[in-house]
């Protein structure tokens, strides 16, 4: 039943009246979705259900102690108005304890404590956090694939997929993501998508068109030509690879994604010729990509029953040693009641009714519990009077917790068949007016009239009731669409700057606020604002803005605090010392507020013989900060095994005073609530058993990349005069009498799920690996489609959700790039969110007022310094800087490089991009790997494991061609029949004040103990061109005969460049001649830097 054009008043009366009809209700920001629970559960208690026989489900366990409390003021109110219905409130008074007003999780554990039995869990079991069932599941996984050994399916399986070129961790990744996904797994356990049907081409066709091609006719340098080559190869290879064809065309994958590279015209014999021998490459290599793509379908479809069963046999696993996780606890009672009528009939004569607040963030197994209670065992249908829900879902923003809209509105399309009612809360006692109206203007187009209602649902406008006249802005706006090229980093730090600016002014100009329930207007204060950011990447320019505009700040929830220096700080500190070899980390440290070091005091530290090694002997007879730091450093690092986590991160805070520095520094409690924040994740990390300091860090630094929806401890130090800096999500729930929304450039993220879920249709689809090495199962692109939709639905709702937080004032940016077309500023540009509303100008720049903690503080400073002083002390530090003392024979040779004319021809393609080192080093790595008589076949072994380890596994043959040239090389005959050769030899030389270092390819001694030095080079440079090519590699050629000559006393009389690629071999000069040349280059580098 849908009941329309009815008031609120009505709605609310039909609530608390109609109970014995399966009411869903919708109720729009701010309208009171808690207190219409609250309403219904009381008239229950008043209609004569005991409070035991009632279960009220809400989202964390801080709601459900707010939803208690509620619950209770609403019975002490029903009996202080007397009549006959004050005994039933008294009576569920005292009973309130033994409610079921809790979490979907608390109700589950309760549940299956007493249906242990039948759900097949231990009645004693214990509930295992996120952080412990992953690490368990990471080593079961390996327990699990050691069982598979006697298993020839599964290792067939396991082989096939390996060698199509998944790697383990993403074998790993499939099972841990699935295990996240209780209800993936179910549909895949049911039916795993089938593979799509594929055939191999005519490999002889394809090698007889290919053959027919013109490459004869253009140099070996055309890239057009050598693409076409590799294509060629491949076809050949796949000819004769018999069985192993598969893995054969899966390390040609990069050749079947290549793009065809420009040619010129008049080598090929003309445009048309250049395309048809890009139709037919292209052709061929489709045919070739679309058999790969069906041979790892077909593979993925083999290994996905083990990995399905690997999840299912976990679950079971930890049910029967009574460790469960709370999606185990979901699983579980769902499983009860699909498979035991009896225990469903036994929890309808346990409770009467079921109430669900929040119901748009409710994931599909938690609906199956609730229809699963509500529906009669005998017919199916929802009985009415059993399930209540109420929800908004424009404010469904959970999709990564497995909310999804889909399930949502097919749970009111049953509702509605089952004759339900469908009451509509519309009155916001929140907002101003003049916020609700700019609301409902702007998202009734955004979110539109529920078209797809699947995917977004039609838009509901909210209604004011209030009435206050408050001065200041009411709604406004900042910024505009940036169109003159500035980077993000640029944008963010303007934008920051000016919430900063409007924050103060806001608190300066006295804008006006009015308590919630009394309307009572006072002046804003810091602690009236709250700034919510789409994202954590804004944050940074933000802290640093609010700092320098000496705004007080506190960032709440999880998410953001990992990103706040001070964590990233205390991070580094804990990392140097569980690891002393981490430099990293111990320069970190080091410049962190824990020790405060300057560059000046470590420069000092290193100048007069110290090493950055707490562990080394010396450390102990050292003065200085630098010093006492690592004393600190080696200590805590000699008895992190002797103490707990907590207390150890404890003792240290407090010996390094950083709480106190930081509130000396700002006057703030941020530095005081960072720190209780890492002791409390600490401890909560302990109490699954001892761990080391380096799990905790892991375990740390991965939980700084999630998204951790925690508003928990909101509300925490609230007497502290500050504004609290938020993401959307945290803040959800929550309201504040004036929101900035910052951050609004930034774009939305597109997902990028392993498995996609279908909600609507129950399919199921699997996505992994990169471009050219995916895998895929199911209809991906369908999915993948429907994925883009729910994500750019759900971001359009977030910005509705951030938007309705606001009480009196909300002030939004509109700072972004033209480009960033996905961004919450341009969404609500486009949607007329700028129109009639007041434009804040930028606030002029001044002198930011420094808090008072330090004034009055005594300061002892040292006499003023003269201008020419100072003038003459900084000259001093910047000639010294501008002095390098560290280069490579290497770099100098590419700085002079740099020098040339940028439009000069570079014939060695794989120096422009990523594959040309890779190949160079795979080269270089294979000479040094192989012995200097080393048959084709161990160069061919040698060549594809360094190809597979640099990632270009089908530049194999070509690294095995080059490695062979250079051993067929007169160098290399010289090199075997020597007094001795040694090859990779590394060498360092100090010119004044100047460090290089290198290393030589081959240095071979003859019978005088004179050196020669040979160097291989790959550049694709036909012979004829050696000899110019030469002159690039003279500085190169000179620096190594000085770092050897030096490094060895002894001569250095040949210098030879093995150019393996054209099979020549010259020197770059006189070896003599080149080392004079070599260090007057460096005398004179050393002097320009210093005459800058």
């Amino acid at each position: 039943m849908i009941r329309e054009n009815w008031s609120d008043d009505a709605d609310e009366r039909f609530i608390s009246e109609a109970l014995v009809e399966t009411l869903f209700v919708e109720a729009g920001a701010g309208t009171g979705k808690t207190r219409a629970l609250v309403q219904r559960l009381v008239a229950l208690v008043l209609a004569g259900h005991p409070i035991e026989r009632i279960i009220a489900i809400t989202f964390t366990e801080k709601a459900a102690a707010e939803l208690r409390d509620r619950v209770r003021e609403g019975l002490e109110k029903a009996q202080a108005e007397g009549g006959a219905e004050s005994g039933l409130a008294g009576e569920a008074l005292r009973s309130l304890d033994r409610a079921g007003i809790s979490t979907i999780h608390s109700f589950c554990q309760s549940l299956l404590r007493s249906f242990a039995a039948e759900a097949g869990v231990d009645p004693s079991f214990s509930i295992e956090d996120e952080m412990m069932a992953d690490r368990h599941l990471q080593e079961r996984w390996r327990i699990y694939l050691d069982e598979l050994a006697g298993d020839d399916r599964a290792l067939a399986a396991f082989d096939r997929i390996l060698a199509l070129g998944i790697t383990p961790g993403q074998l790993e990744m499939l099972a841990r993501e699935l295990a996240a996904k209780p209800h993936a797994m179910y549909l895949l356990r049911d039916s795993i998508p089938a593979p799509p049907p594929y055939s191999w081409p005519d490999l002889a066709e394809a090698e007889r068109r290919l053959a027919g091609l013109p490459l004869e006719r253009v140099t070996d340098g055309d890239q057009l030509r050598s693409r076409v080559a590799a294509v060629k190869r491949l076809v050949h290879d796949l000819r004769g690879a018999g069985g192993d064809a598969e893995s054969v065309l899966a390390a040609g994958a990069a050749v079947l994604t290549q793009r065809f590279g420009v040619s010129r015209e008049e080598d090929w014999g003309g445009g048309a010729v250049i395309a048809s021998v890009r139709e037919t490459a292209k052709y061929i290599c489709s045919q070739l990509g679309e058999t790969l793509a069906g041979c790892r379908s077909a593979a993925l479809a083999g290994v996905m029953p083990f990995i399905v069963e690997f999840v299912e046999g976990e679950s079971r696993r930890r049910a029967r040693e009574g460790t469960m996780t709370f999606d185990d606890l979901i699983v579980r009672v769902r499983d009860l009641l699909r498979s035991s009528t009896e225990a469903v009939i036994a929890l309808r004569e346990r409770f009467d009714a079921l109430l669900i607040d929040e119901f748009q963030d409710t994931d599909p197994l938690q609906v199956d519990i609730a229809m699963a209670f509500a529906r009669d065992p005998e017919t199916g249908k929802l009985e009415p009077g059993r399930l209540f829900v109420v929800g908004d879902p424009k404010q469904s923003i959970y999709r990564f917790r497995r909310a999804d809209m889909a399930v949502y509105w097919q749970t009111r399309v049953t509702v509605e068949e089952s004759v339900g009612a469908f009451p509509e809360l519309s009155r916001n006692r929140r907002s101003r007016p003049i916020i609700i109206d700019w609301v409902n203007r702007v998202f009734a187009s955004a979110i539109g009239d529920g078209r797809a209602p699947g995917v977004q649902p039609p838009y509901r406008p909210i209604l004011d009731i209030r009435r206050a006249e408050l001065s200041g802005p009411g709604v406004a706006f900042f910024g505009d669409v940036i169109t003159d090229g500035r980077r993000a980093a640029e944008i963010a730090r303007v934008e920051s700057g000016q919430v900063a600016s409007y924050c103060r002014l806001a608190v300066d100009e006295g804008w006006e606020v009015a308590e919630p329930g009394t309307e009572k207007v006072r002046r804003a204060s810091f602690r009236d604002i709250a700034i919510l950011i789409p994202a954590r990447t804004v944050l940074p320019a933000l802290e640093r803005a609010l700092t320098q505009k000496a705004v007080p700040y506190r960032v709440e929830g999880g998410s953001l605090i990992y990103r706040t220096q001070e964590v990233r700080d205390l991070l580094n500190c804990l990392a140097a010392i569980d690891d002393p070899s981490d430099q990293i980390a111990l320069f970190g440290a080091l410049r962190s507020p824990a020790f405060a070091c300057s560059d000046l005091e470590l420069a000092r530290f290193k100048a007069a013989g110290g090493r950055f090694d707490y562990l080394r002997p010396g450390v102990e007879g050292t003065d200085g900060r630098v010093a006492e730091a690592m004393r600190t450093l080696a200590r805590y690092h000699e008895s992190r095994h002797s103490q707990s986590l907590a207390g150890l991160i404890e003792s240290f805070v407090s010996e390094c005073g950083q709480v106190e520095s930081g509130i000396l520094d700002t006057g703030e409690r941020n530095s005081f609530r960072r720190a209780r924040f890492l002791v409390e994740q600490a401890r909560a990390f302990e109490t699954a058993g001892p761990e080391s300091l380096r799990a905790l860090i892991s375990w740390l630094e991965r939980r700084a990349n999630e998204v951790i929806v925690d508003n928990e401890g909101a509300g925490l130090d609230d007497d502290e005069d500050a504004v609290r800096v938020l993401t959307i999500h945290a803040a959800k729930g929550l309201e504040f009498p004036i929101v900035f929304l910052a951050g609004m450039g930034s774009q939305r993220r597109e997902p990028g799920e392993t498995y996609m879920v279908d909600g609507a249709n129950r399919r199921p689809a699997i996505c992994i690996g990169s471009t050219t090495r995916r895998f895929e199962l199911g209809d991906v692109e369908e999915l993948k489609h429907l994925e883009l939709e729910h994500s750019a639905a759900e971001f359009v709702r977030m910005l509705y959700v951030a938007a309705t937080r606001a009480r009196d004032h909300l002030i939004f940016s509109l700072f972004h790039k033209q480009s960033a077309s996905r961004s919450g500023a341009a969404i609500l540009l486009s949607h007329g969110a700028a129109e009639s509303v007041y434009a804040l100008q930028p606030v002029a720049p001044g002198a930011a007022r420094r808090l008072d903690s330090l004034d009055g503080l005594p300061l002892d400073l040292p006499a003023a310094r003269t201008v020419d002083e100072f003038e003459a002390g900084r000259a001093q530090l910047l000639a010294q800087s501008r002095q390098e003392r560290y280069t490579s024979a290497t770099a100098e040779v590419r700085t002079q490089a740099e020098r040339k004319d940028e439009t000069e021809d570079v014939t060695e393609p794989w120096s422009r991009g990523r594959g040309a080192t890779r190949i160079g080093r795979a080269v270089h790595a294979t000479l040094q790997s192989v012995g200097l008589d080393a048959s084709d076949e161990i160069v061919m072994n040698f060549a594809r494991a360094q190809a597979a380890a640099e990632a270009v596994p089908d530049e194999a043959a070509k690294i095995a061609r080059l490695v062979r040239a250079a051993l067929a090389s007169k160098a290399a005959e010289r090199a075997r029949t020597a007094k001795r050769a040694l090859r990779e030899v590394p060498f360092a030389l100090r010119l004044d004040g100047t460090t290089v270092e290198g290393f030589v390819d081959l240095v071979i001694e003859d019978g005088d103990g004179a050196l020669e030095i040979v160097d291989w080079k790959t550049d694709d440079v036909p012979a004829a061109d050696v000899l110019a090519r030469l002159a690039d590699y003279r500085l190169q050629a000179g620096l190594y005969g000085l770092g050897l000559s030096q490094a060895t006393g002894r001569p250095v009389t040949r210098l030879t460049y093995v150019f393996a690629a054209s099979g020549v071999e010259e020197s770059p000069g006189d070896p003599q001649e080149l080392i004079e040349a070599a260090v007057q280059h460096l005398r004179t580098s050393a002097e320009a830097r210093l005459d800058v």
